[in-house]
């Protein structure tokens, strides 16, 4: 597809670093995180390599699609013997040189992540589906058994999924929403009924549980809960997924309709978790006290509050899949002002929540994602690559 970009929004420069940012970070290895050495983002991460192969796939990039296949095989190598998939590895010629499951917590939406590219690859013609069927047959068989009672729900520790260094745990809204649309896109590309009833089965139970009784709240989703009580918190990621996978539906279209009605109709850009923690607040001493490589979630800054690229290209994708193009438009205009103000743009991971300046690490294949998906948020070419 053409790299057009300036028409509706996102600039055609910025398009077109992200895809030349793509290219560099895919290669034989995989599709590496970033550029910069930062600790280990010089790693193919698995969530973020699925995330950037189907955004390829979105926009007919080669590299990024050849990354994409890379990248699966890789993980298919390295899987651990009971069927956990890495949350990172490093690879050295012909070889992975390291490989991680998680530090603190293993990272259990790399599983989920791995089921969805597994299928979307075998839809593609990208990967051999064949060769893959014992691996991912694995994986749902390791998810079943953390799931352990038979309730149709994961628990996820604190550290458990992308958001590593915030304080959210129990009944993860998005990780349940990863796993039902991961073995529904499994069970069309392998003819897998059984897949498809257990998928069947998680979103009926994300149906009944992550919602209030009262009317008033009850468009937005609770991001999680546990056996200690609800975390009644807005987590986008959990709805631009919930909206694009039609997983609960008509859930997730309300989720959405309250995104649009809460920030992008206020001129707003919706932050990754809402409402900040502050100082003083009760979750603060968790939140300040859990990190892995140095303290970065002050206000408005990374999981607490600050605005990830990535995640407002999925909820496009989500705003495409549901045919709400003017949002997609407010979406597109909003991002493209904030980038236009800061000099400092070098694809990190978010933007400030209250100045719009860019934080984190640079050079992002995360944040390159984001701004393809907003490019081609086009209910067609989804269908074409996430159907199932």
């Amino acid at each position: 597809m053409p790299a057009s970009g300036s028409d509706h929004g996102i600039p055609a420069r910025v398009y077109g670093d992200a895809l030349s940012l793509l290219s560099a970070l895919s290669g034989p290895h995989g599709i590496r995180a970033s550029l910069s050495t930062t600790t280990n983002y010089a790693a193919v991460f698995t969530r973020d390599a699925v995330m950037a192969g189907i955004a390829g796939l979105l926009a007919e990039h080669a590299p990024t699609i050849e990354g994409f296949a890379h990248t699966l095989e890789h993980l298919r190598t390295v899987q651990g013997t009971h069927g956990q998939i890495a949350s990172n590895y490093e690879w050295d010629g012909r070889q992975p040189s390291r490989v991680s499951f998680g530090t603190l917590a293993p990272r259990l939406d790399a599983a989920t992540w791995y089921l969805i590219g597994a299928a979307v690859g075998s839809r593609a013609g990208i990967i051999r589906p064949e060769r893959f069927h014992d691996s991912v047959r694995a994986v749902v068989e390791l998810l079943e058994g953390i799931e352990y009672n038979g309730r149709h729900l994961l628990y996820v520790p604190a550290g458990g999924n992308w958001a590593d260094e915030y304080i959210y745990d129990g009944y993860v809204l998005y990780d349940q929403i990863l796993r039902a649309w991961g073995l529904r896109l499994l069970g069309s590309a392998y003819g897998n009924e059984a897949w498809r009833a257990k998928s069947a089965c998680i979103d009926a139970a994300i149906a009944t549980a992550y919602w209030h009784n009262d009317s008033s709240a009850s468009q937005r989703p609770i991001a999680s809960f546990s056996p200690l009580g609800r975390r009644d918190i807005f987590d986008l990621a959990a709805c631009s997924l919930l909206g694009l996978s039609d997983v609960a539906s008509p859930r997730g279209e309300a989720a959405l309709d309250w995104i649009a009605a809460r920030y992008l109709r206020a001129g707003v850009l919706p932050p990754v978790f809402d409402p900040v923690i502050h100082e003083g607040d009760a979750d603060w001493a968790a939140l300040r006290n859990y990190h892995l490589h140095g303290f970065r979630n002050r206000p408005h800054e990374y999981h607490n509050g600050g605005i990830w690229p990535i995640w407002l290209g999925w909820l496009a994708l989500a705003f495409a899949r549901t045919n709400r193009m003017t949002e997609i438009e407010l979406l597109r205009s909003l991002l493209a002002q904030q980038i236009a103000t800061s000099s400092e743009w070098r694809f990190q991971e978010y933007l400030h929540g209250r100045t719009g300046l860019p934080g984190g690490t640079s050079q992002m294949a995360y944040s390159a994602t984001g701004i393809v998906f907003l490019e081609h948020a086009d209910a067609s070419r989804l269908r074409a690559v996430l159907a199932g």
